[in-house]
């Protein structure tokens, strides 16, 4: 049998992620902030034979310059404690491919959780994280540190935002990153999040 390699529409197939929506985007009294989530994974991953599997990169572009960074990244976050920890590493290339910088990213606080419900399980993947029972879609903001190899630390915004079937309302996929006067938006790549404990983001 062939290897399945999920394309980003299958991946959404059944998700109705018909456009851009932000954070912000989203009425404060739509939902419930945290959904009863105490603990939350997040990943950026990657989806090999079928499986959603840790260790995957995102890429977001910046429509301004054309400049691309591509992230790699894990953690955890605690809606109810506004807590997060985790990091990844990212590269940031102009738009003809040259290297402006490299390094990692460490999270270095909770901003906001917005909880959409929805599944892996409809899209027909194996979870090789969690379960499928505690995949949920949502949009999730993070402060992190960058700290780019060459020395030097610039604070920034991360965005995860993970469109599953049947969230609630449009997500687009991917991870989005606000640093410096670079707005970052996502051009590619999966995340996932899992709810570890507490309620499953409904």
């Amino acid at each position: 049998m062939k290897d399945l390699v999920l394309s980003r529409r299958q991946l959404l197939k059944g998700a109705g992620a018909v456009g851009v929506l932000g954070a912000v985007g989203i009425p404060a009294t739509a939902f419930a902030e945290d959904g009863g989530v105490d603990l939350l994974r997040w990943d950026l991953v990657q989806f090999l034979q079928g499986t959603a599997l840790a260790g995957g990169t995102n890429q977001a572009t910046d429509e301004a310059t054309g400049d691309v960074v591509t992230l790699s990244g894990s953690g955890h976050a605690e809606p109810k404690k506004k807590r997060a920890t985790g990091g990844g590493t990212f590269v940031h290339r102009h738009a003809d491919g040259t290297e402006v910088a490299h390094g990692i990213y460490r999270v270095t606080s909770f901003q906001s959780w917005t909880p959409a419900g929805g599944n892996l399980a409809p899209a027909g993947a194996k979870d090789g994280i969690g379960t499928l029972e505690q995949t949920t879609g949502g949009l999730l903001v993070l402060h992190i540190a960058v700290l780019p190899a060459a020395g030097g630390m610039v604070e920034a915004v991360l965005g995860v935002d993970c469109a599953l079937p049947g969230v609630r309302f449009p997500i687009e996929e991917g991870a989005h990153l606000d640093v410096l006067n670079f707005h970052f938006k996502q051009s590619g790549g999966f995340t996932l999040f899992h709810v570890l404990r507490g309620g499953h983001g409904e």
